[in-house]
C-alpha cells in the first residue's frame, strides 16, 4: 500500500534534553488541507466556489477570491493570507492560486465588482501508517560521525525509541535515562535530522532539523 511520504514537510524543531531524565516530546506532521469555503456576507451573485485540491505546502489561514470586473465574464483576483496576490483569472474555468486549485461558478443571480469568497486553509495530519522514522544527531552539520540515534523501527531486540502514530499523524520520542547519560550522550550542543522512510520505496524525507541542547542533570544528594 502506498505511503504518504510525498506529503511531509521539513519543518524546524529545537529540543532541549538533559542527562538524569526520560526523552519525552511529541510532534505532529502535518499538511495544508481544505477548511471550507465562506461566501461574503454582501455577495450580489449567488454562485458557488468549488475547491478541487489544496497542496500540502499551501500557506494556512484565509485566502481570498474577489470579482474585480463583470465586463463580459467575470474577472477575479485571488489574495493570500499575507494579502499577495497569487493568482488571476475568469470564473467559469479553473484557476491554480498559491496551492489551490478551484472553479468559481456563475448562478442565477450574475456576480457583482467586490463580491468575495474566503478559502479556509488549516493544518491536516499526515498519515505516516507505514513509515520509519529515524533521528540522527551529529556535533555539526559536517561531522562524519553521528553522536546519537533513536529509531522507531531498530533492528534485533533492541526497543524502539521514537513511537510513531498512524493517521493522526504523531510521532513521540520515548528515550529513556539510560540512553541519556553522559557516557553515552555526551552534554552539548548537537545538530539533527529525524528522516521519514518508506521501507518499500526506498524514499528518504526530511520530516524535521533543529539542534538538541543536551545537558548535565542536577543530581540530588541524600
Amino acid at each position: 500500500m502506498p505511503t504518504q511520504i510525498v506529503d511531509i514537510q521539513a519543518r524546524r524543531v529545537d529540543f532541549d534534553t538533559q542527562s538524569n531524565a526520560d526523552w519525552l516530546d511529541g510532534l505532529l506532521l502535518w499538511k495544508a488541507g481544505a477548511g471550507g469555503v465562506v461566501a461574503g456576507a454582501t455577495n450580489t451573485g449567488n454562485g458557488a466556489l468549488t475547491v478541487a485540491s489544496v497542496d500540502a505546502g499551501t500557506a494556512l489561514g484565509h485566502h481570498v477570491v474577489s470579482v474585480t470586473s463583470i465586463d463580459n465574464m467575470p474577472r477575479i483576483t485571488v489574495q493570500a493570507p499575507d494579502g499577495s496576490v497569487t493568482a488571476r483569472g475568469v470564473a467559469g474555468l479553473p484557476l491554480y492560486a498559491g496551492g489551490i486549485t478551484f472553479t468559481l461558478a456563475q448562478g442565477s443571480t450574475p456576480f457583482a465588482v467586490d463580491d468575495t469568497f474566503a478559502i479556509g486553509v488549516l493544518r491536516t495530519p499526515v498519515d505516516i501508517t507505514g513509515l520509519r522514522f529515524v533521528l540522527q544527531a551529529r556535533l555539526t552539520r559536517t561531522s562524519a560521525n553521528v553522536a546519537f540515534v533513536a529509531d522507531s523501527a531498530p533492528g534485533g531486540f533492541i526497543a524502539p525509541t521514537i513511537a510513531a502514530g498512524g493517521t493522526n499523524g504523531t510521532i513521540a520520542l520515548a528515550v529513556p535515562r539510560a540512553m541519556m547519560s553522559p557516557d553515552r550522550f555526551a552534554p552539548s550542543t548537537y545538530v539533527h535530522d529525524i528522516l521519514a522512510i518508506d521501507p518499500e520505496s526506498g524514499r528518504v524525507v526530511p520530516a524535521f532539523f533543529g539542534e538538541i541542547a543536551h545537558a548535565y542533570g542536577v543530581t540530588q544528594l541524600s
